[in-house]
């Protein structure tokens, strides 16, 4: 992805207004949701973005429970320490605007995926998870984090296969 659309994307996703994601420059729009959208959701987009990120294909973040918190503490210097620029982050809460904006719809557990499922029927279509549950680091210290961006970066490589010339580690 290049730095003006990367930046414009950060810019807009970073606003937790859903009607915010409309602006985004994209065709495919993945949103990843989570609990609180402040650990799991945003460290998945954040991979997205950095190994299948392009001009058209994008990932946001959202939460079941959100509140406008930040990005954890934790979380930030995982993705830090991973080479990966963390962003500039404030949760907000899953509406049917984002998941009508998405392409695809990506829960951090089977339970998220059946919530969201259960509250929107009629986007079934689009919902789905991680092809294995992320357990929550919430309050876990940052090996924890560390932990669980490794399971997310494998849930993401088994779910969209591994990009080329992608380090397999973190």
């Amino acid at each position: 992805m290049n730095s003006n659309t990367l930046e414009t994307v950060k810019s807009t996703l970073d606003v937790p207004q859903a009607e915010q994601i409309g602006q985004i420059p994209a065709q495919e729009l993945y949103l990843f949701v989570c609990s609180g959208n402040t650990c799991r959701s945003p460290m998945a987009a954040a991979l997205f973005n950095h190994y299948y990120g392009t001009d058209t294909r994008i990932a946001a973040s959202a939460g079941l429970f959100a509140d406008g918190s930040r990005m954890s503490e934790n979380a930030s210097l995982a993705l830090e320490q991973a080479g990966i620029t963390p962003p500039e982050h404030v949760s907000r809460p899953v509406s049917e605007a984002l998941i009508r904006q998405a392409t695809q719809v990506i829960g951090i557990t089977a339970a998220h995926a059946d919530s969201l499922m259960w509250s929107c029927p009629h986007f079934a279509s689009k919902i789905t998870k991680l092809p294995a549950d992320i357990p929550d680091p919430f309050g876990g210290d940052l090996a924890v984090y560390q932990k669980c961006l490794e399971a997310i970066k494998s849930a993401l490589f088994d779910m969209f296969g591994p990009p080329a010339g992608a380090d397999s580690t973190i």
